[in-house]
């Protein structure tokens, strides 16, 4: 389903209470080492319930002993205001191309009726590009349940790291970003939005498999349906998110390897699972790449 290749992107949610992900959360955390550094790999989900717990004491205690912390990223409110700015930019549909050009009468009407569904004017989206529409409704039901953004597990690192004095990096500016989903070809982008209408109503559903895959750590879960799934499904997508960024960044990421210190890197975790994983490519490399249980 297309909707999970758009959460793969901009968001894992959980769905279980906060009290619940405080007592039992074990999400993907990974260690590399050579020998003079040492890197962890921190699997996240961008969205959260308001008060959910972000990692465990195995997560926290490996942040305090990095010196620079990774996110793909600058979280900062620049940052927010910038990309809020570029997304309505992008965004915006072209002249004489209004979201309805791009759906038959039948797709207009079931967009209709998901946006009456969500207490939004059917013609919010008019001026929007296929792909940021498809966004918007795939996040929009996920904050009316009660998600955060500001409690999403990369936003509560950066908060943690920055408390304690740590070095923060990033890998990509908020423009390759957005960039990624902008430049999609228009049959790619008429595809995004017809999933998203129809998977709008078991967004909930859908979610709950999700998340709670990722508070239990389990990869298997987590490959099939975020990785397998995409990519067998929706192979320009694919390589956008997941190969061409995680090749650039395994650039970055040798690169510190073959420096001295403790890294710690915290990406979405479906970046970290796969053949084109950064743990694959890690251990493709000759590096021995252990998850901390």
């Amino acid at each position: 389903m297309f909707k999970q290749a758009i959460l793969a992107f901009t968001a894992f949610m959980a769905m279980s209470s906060p009290a619940d992900a405080q007592q039992s959360i074990n999400p993907p955390l990974y260690v590399v080492r050579d020998a003079d550094s040492t890197m962890y790999l921190y699997g996240t989900v961008h969205i959260r319930p308001r008060g959910a717990d972000w990692g465990n004491d195995r997560v926290r205690a490996a942040i305090t002993e990095s010196q620079e912390v990774w996110t793909e990223i600058e979280i900062s409110p620049a940052a927010d205001a910038q990309a809020q700015q570029l997304a309505m930019q992008l965004g915006a549909a072209a002249p004489g191309r209004p979201l309805s050009s791009w759906l038959s009468a039948e797709e207009n009407a079931q967009l209709a009726a998901a946006l009456t569904g969500m207490g939004i004017p059917a013609a919010a989206l008019e001026g929007q590009e296929p792909w940021i529409a498809a966004l918007t409704l795939s996040v929009v039901p996920m904050m009316q349940a009660g998600f955060d953004p500001t409690s999403g597990v990369d936003r509560q690192v950066d908060v943690f790291a920055e408390t304690g004095g740590k070095t923060m990096r990033s890998f990509e500016t908020i423009e390759q970003q957005l960039g990624f989903f902008d430049n999609m070809a228009p049959e790619a982008q008429r595809e995004m939005l017809r999933e998203a209408i129809v998977q709008a109503p078991a967004a909930a559903a859908m979610i709950t498999q999700l998340s709670n895959a990722w508070e239990t750590g389990d990869e298997a879960a987590l490959t099939t349906l975020v990785i397998e799934e995409t990519r067998a499904q929706y192979p320009e997508l694919y390589d956008l998110i997941f190969v061409q960024r995680n090749n650039a960044w395994m650039q970055v990421i040798a690169n510190e390897l073959n420096g001295s210190g403790v890294d710690f890197v915290a990406v979405g975790a479906g970046h970290l699972l796969g053949a084109e994983g950064l743990v694959a490519q890690l251990r493709a490399r000759g590096y021995t790449v252990e998850r901390v249980n």
